[in-house]
């Protein structure tokens, strides 16, 4: 498998592993954001 081919949308395997991909793309960036929204947000406890 290529990265051409990889992008070729024109079999379901190739569309289901495009998916999975984005999935696991968005999902991590989620989490970052979150974890990134958290620590800004966490109080100094020596305040």
């Amino acid at each position: 498998m290529t990265w051409h081919s990889f992008f070729d949308l024109s079999t379901m395997e190739h569309r289901h592993l495009l998916f999975v991909y984005v999935g696991i793309w968005a999902v991590q960036l989620g989490y970052l954001i979150w974890l990134s929204w958290n620590w800004l947000h966490t109080k100094n406890p020596n305040d």
